[in-house]
């Protein structure tokens, strides 16, 4: 892939954020056409699926059994306020259980790598009261402008960072 500056910008800060931000506010739907929006600590494999555990009764993991899009971001809460252009990523996507063993025994290393007695795969299946959810990006933006820097000739605040310069070698 070639990049030029610009994109090679917006995918360094992508990945800056990307790299140090472990929490995501995950949007969903109930089957009412209700919205429901939840933080969770979630971590990301090289493809930017975002894997997070949660209860199987949460208002969000049964809003995803019958409605799989998803909108979630990640961002910087640290931030002053007026101050947040470029430090937030918005990921358009589609979510799920994940089901089978076999990835829920390569998600937890992931999402647990300091707690080896949650690594335990028999405690998201079956009976569990919890289970593993896999977000799967569709679509990627990032914060360009914060509230302060929009003016009457501003179009946009965000800008697209395309989801294969991501996943890809660095520009």
């Amino acid at each position: 892939m070639q990049c030029g500056t610009d994109l090679a910008n917006l995918v360094d800060r992508a990945k800056e954020l990307l790299s140090k931000l472990e929490y995501i506010n995950v949007a969903t739907v109930s089957p009412a056409g209700l919205p429901w929006n939840t933080p969770v600590y979630a971590r990301h494999d090289a493809l930017l699926n975002f894997y997070w555990s949660s209860w199987k009764n949460a208002q969000h993991s049964l809003n995803l059994k019958t409605n799989e899009n998803v909108f979630f971001t990640l961002y910087d809460s640290t931030r002053m306020r007026g101050d947040n252009n470029r430090r937030c990523l918005y990921f358009q996507g589609h979510a799920a259980e994940v089901e089978a063993t076999s990835e829920i025994e390569l998600v937890l290393p992931l999402l647990y790598p300091e707690e080896p007695a949650e690594q335990d795969a028999g405690k998201f299946v079956g009976d569990s009261l919890r289970r593993l959810y896999k977000a799967r990006p569709i679509a990627v933006w990032l914060n360009d402008k914060s509230e302060r820097q929009v003016t009457r000739e501003t179009l946009k605040m965000r800008i697209e960072v395309p989801l294969d310069a991501l996943v890809a070698p660095a520009c």
